[in-house]
């Protein structure tokens, strides 16, 4: 008797893990279908404690889900009317200030993109005018000891065109990703209309799915499994709402840092800043750098580019040693080298699908290992070793 439950438990093993793959296959084969379902299952299970909120207080279900439904559909158009013209204003304007504006035969002698009557040839062109400039006084001999060490880097190089040409380079590859972007747009509006159905059915039903999972749980189990699911919770649940208000608290405090010091694209920058506090170090990358080559190019002083840089100092400092201690707490307990690679592999495999999952995931998978395979191991490590006779 013994024997047939073990075979029939392992059995069970066997078919739920089998489940679990293909599951994880098809969410990897069809990601673009399943982008939406997941984005409306992350923002459900965020929104679910405001539900069990109102069904404390009697309110019914169907009342408070068609509320929630609305107040985001609200949050979204108001983002859409009022965040979102100026952002575009600004990505406009930056788009301009990095190119530059293309020259013309009728007058004023070129196309005034930005309407300011001044012939901006934009970052690239004034970094191709340096680097021209600086090949001409290297190649009389002349020039600085940092410049005759940027020479000897390009001739090291194994590729054959020069700094000029991998700058135009990768401004080419982001002007391309920019009309990627652009030609997916009807994409990214059908997967909003998908996500908003998808919520509404979530608000609805999703305490109904959850005690549908727990009637299917195995008996003898059941309590433990419930135990280690509610500290996934727990955990999940902190670090999503937790770090969503971080990233908000980040993304203004450095607009309103960058306003005051004059720094041009200041709202575009703190809402990329804002959107990259999601993985650590990138606001540095996607932030900072961009800040102070605008800070430079637009004023041309070490003052401004200081006091760029004092900006970020600032708030990442407030963001490690003040916001996510109150806010987050050491809710999932990722190393944020771990969090990074975990973040990374996410994207690698499933593209923004894998960012939304990439934390959650790994923060499952470090509780499930120290619940099940952890003391297994400590289990074998202790073994006494045995003695030959």
């Amino acid at each position: 008797m013994e024997t047939e439950t073990g075979a029939r438990h392992r059995r069970a093993i066997i078919v739920v893990a089998a489940s679990v793959t293909a599951v994880l296959v098809l969410a990897y084969l069809f990601r673009g279908v399943f982008a939406p379902l997941a984005v409306a299952m992350a923002l459900a299970y965020i929104l679910n404690p405001v539900m069990r909120w109102a069904e404390r207080r009697r309110i019914p279900r169907g009342v408070t889900a068609v509320l929630l439904f609305f107040c985001v559909l609200a949050a979204v158009a108001a983002l859409v009317l009022f965040a979102l013209p100026p952002l575009l204003s600004q990505l406009y304007a930056f788009g301009v200030s990095v190119i530059g504006e293309p020259a013309a035969e009728a007058e004023p002698g070129f196309v005034d993109l930005n309407g300011d009557g001044v012939w901006s040839h934009g970052y690239l062109g004034a970094i191709a005018e340096w680097l021209q400039g600086l090949a001409e006084r290297l190649g009389r001999g002349e020039g600085e000891w940092y410049e005759k060490i940027l020479l000897e880097w390009q001739r090291s190089s194994a590729a054959e065109g020069s700094v000029l040409d991998r700058v135009l380079a990768v401004a080419r590859q982001a002007g391309e990703g920019a009309l990627s972007i652009l030609w997916n747009l009807q994409g990214l509006a059908v997967g909003v209309v998908l996500t908003a159905v998808y919520l509404f059915f979530f608000l609805m039903n999703f305490d109904r799915m959850v005690e549908a999972v727990r009637r299917w749980l195995p008996g003898r189990h059941r309590a433990r499994i419930e135990r280690v699911a509610g500290e996934i919770d727990r955990t999940v649940s902190a670090f999503l709402r937790g770090r969503i208000l971080v990233c908000l608290a980040v993304g203004a405090t450095t607009a309103l840092g960058l306003a005051l010091l004059g720094i041009p694209y200041w709202y575009l920058i703190g809402v990329v800043t804002g959107l990259a506090g999601v993985v650590p170090f990138l606001p540095i990358f996607v932030g900072l750098i961009p800040a102070v080559l605008v800070a430079w190019f637009d004023s041309h002083s070490g003052l401004a580019v200081f006091g760029t840089v004092g900006v970020f100092v600032i708030v990442q400092g407030l963001e490690g040693w003040v916001l996510t201690p109150l806010v987050q707490g050491r809710a999932v307990g990722l190393h944020p080298v771990t969090l990074t690679v975990a973040l990374v592999l996410g994207y690698e495999m499933l593209g923004l699908f894998g960012l939304i999952l990439a934390v959650p995931l790994a923060a499952t998978v470090k509780i499930l290992a120290k619940e099940f395979v952890l003391p297994e191991v400590r289990e074998l490590a202790d073994e006494e070793p045995r003695v030959k006779g």
